[in-house]
């Protein structure tokens, strides 16, 4: 008699801890997000224009360039989604400048066909969400090099990076650019600077998100 009723007993106990498990819900996992195409603002410091100011014909050289002091301005860029962010250039001053390769830009021309010079343009300080970044240019989308500094190049992809061949990304990316004036010879000028010349040096960056 007293065996039967432990196992009774026994059974039972099994059978409210069987209930018991039952009666636990483990919560639901879940993973959320949302896929958007990210609006970014782009911020020039004073506009983006680099003003040099008035400068004196006695600089320019019959035969040689006069490089003239860079001048430095903070660019930012804020998105409302994370993303990669990168930029190519086109130079609105297409074939004026007195020296040629993809890092030169033109200032426009005097006496007609002559022409003021060129400025190039580095890319310095980057910074991705507060953290320094390193920076790049390149003419491939998958093989490019971490730079403290890179410069602006006609036909190349520039951005922020996180090390070599990999982008990096983030909301708000900022670098500083520095653009490097010079002043052409008064032969590549087509003579003398006899009236007031504008530099006239026109430059238009093409942001886009993704890799």
């Amino acid at each position: 008699m007293k065996k039967s009723l432990k196992t009774v007993t026994a059974l039972s106990a099994l059978m409210m801890s069987a209930t018991t498990l039952a009666a636990i819900t483990a919560p639901e996992l879940k993973v959320q997000g949302e896929l958007m195409v990210p609006a970014c603002k782009v911020v020039a410091g004073n506009n983006g224009v680099y003003d040099l100011g008035k400068l004196s014909p006695s600089l320019i050289k019959p035969t040689v360039s006069t490089s003239l002091s860079s001048k430095l301005q903070l660019w930012t860029v804020d998105c409302d989604a994370e993303t990669f962010l990168s930029f190519s250039v086109t130079d609105n001053r297409e074939g004026t400048a007195s020296a040629t390769g993809a890092e030169y830009f033109g200032l426009g021309n005097v006496n007609n066909t002559g022409k003021i010079g060129y400025y190039r343009v580095a890319m310095k300080t980057g910074a991705v969400d507060g953290e320094n970044s390193s920076v790049y240019s390149t003419t491939s989308s998958s093989s490019f090099s971490a730079l403290s500094t890179a410069y602006l190049a006609k036909g190349n992809k520039m951005g922020w990076a996180a090390a070599n061949n990999q982008q990096k990304s983030g909301l708000k990316f900022s670098t500083l650019l520095s653009v490097e004036p010079v002043l052409a010879s008064s032969a590549q000028m087509g003579g003398p600077v006899t009236d007031t010349a504008k530099l006239d040096g026109s430059m238009t960056l093409n942001f886009a998100f993704g890799l």
